[in-house]
């Protein structure tokens, strides 16, 4: 009987053990996440899943094409989540034109985003300079997002994670490696 307990007690602790290290990971490694939505598509699809490095020292070197996780501008419910494309990084000067983009005086060559006509609305912002500590980010499919054009810069610090890899369709599995 003695020895059953200390089985018991054996697993237990091996249990707890690999919930801690698998909380830690999740929390300040790596995560994983699906997709909701159509704002990046074609690069994204719903129910697409996602790796996202949350190390800091991975995420907080934003670089121009680099797909980011994080908390929207604004928003009440600390576990919800866009992703988007940085577009334009701290001290870039940026414009959008008729659907197209210009980063510090150059037209921008967007092989990622969605094919259709753009439709022009009355964003908020489609010029400006990025301030300190900040990213200017936008879906892909730049007739269906919430974007920056809506909201504004995005806070460094409400950054949560870089996407690294498309893990699901395995069909259409992908690395995400910065552009710049």
């Amino acid at each position: 009987m003695k020895k059953k307990i200390e089985t018991i007690l054996d697993w237990l602790q091996a249990i707890f053990i690999a919930v801690i290290i698998a909380v830690i990971i999740e929390n300040l490694v790596f995560s994983f996440a699906v997709v909701s939505g159509q704002s990046m598509f074609p690069t994204l699809e719903t129910e697409d899943r996602l790796l996202v490095a949350r190390m800091p020292y991975i995420y907080k070197e934003l670089n121009k094409g680099d797909l980011v996780i994080f908390n929207p501008p604004n928003g009440l419910d600390k576990r919800e989540m866009f992703i988007k494309r940085v577009i334009a990084k701290e001290n870039d000067h940026f414009f959008i034109e008729d659907g197209v983009l210009y980063i510090n005086g150059e037209k921008q060559i967007e092989n990622y985003t969605c094919e259709e006509e753009y439709l022009p609305r009355n964003y908020n912002y489609i010029e400006g300079i990025v301030p300190p500590n900040m990213v200017f980010v936008m879906g892909d499919n730049r007739n269906d997002s919430n974007d920056s054009r809506t909201f504004g810069f995005v806070p460094k610090d409400r950054v949560k994670g870089k996407v690294l890899l498309k893990i699901w369709p395995l069909d259409e599995m992908k690395a995400f490696i910065s552009p710049n």
